[in-house]
């Protein structure tokens, strides 16, 4: 899928997000301990949805002897999400002007452009504060940015299924 496609796909999938079932929180609980539940719980719909679909590909992907913390950093990548007040639109606009100005530039940006762009690093911050796993708030440091991966102490076959998992394309 390219990039645009994906992001098209979350855009849709985000305007019409509906609650979890019952079900569905039942498997974030058995992945998450309390601490994480509270920052994951913040998510808004569309983000609790997209985390789901993120954690049970990363289980496909894995099997079912899957270590249950890289199943929890799937669930909690987008954490930092959550501090950004912005709707699909502000979303899907901060993500255009990420294109055109650079990820690079506007990750300086302060408001809620920038502080979407850098969820990567809220969310880690959140979950280093809330007594996280370290290999939760490793991946939300650096979900998008495949340069710090190495630094997360996260083996590179795993970084490469939960990018995956995410919908990132494989820039290898």
């Amino acid at each position: 899928m390219t990039r645009a496609a994906h992001l098209a796909q979350r855009f849709f999938g985000s305007v019409r997000a509906v609650p979890l079932d019952d079900a569905a929180l039942e498997f974030v609980r058995e992945f998450l301990r309390p601490e994480e539940f509270g920052c994951w719980e913040q998510l808004g719909t569309a983000d609790r949805n997209e985390s789901v679909a993120t954690a049970r590909a990363t289980l496909r992907a894995l099997g079912s002897d899957a270590e249950p913390r890289w199943v929890a950093a799937a669930l909690l990548h987008d954490v930092g999400k959550a501090e950004t007040d912005l709707g699909p639109v502000g979303r899907s606009g901060a993500t255009v002007a990420a294109a055109i100005a650079g990820h690079r530039r506007t990750r300086t940006w302060t408001g809620r452009i920038g502080r979407y762009l850098n969820h990567d690093e809220l969310g880690a911050e959140r979950l280093r504060g809330a007594g996280a796993r370290p290999e939760a708030a490793s991946w939300a440091a650096a979900h998008h940015r495949r340069a710090l991966w190495p630094a997360t102490g996260i083996p590179p076959e795993i970084c490469e299924i939960l990018a995956a998992a995410d919908g990132e394309p494989d820039r290898r």
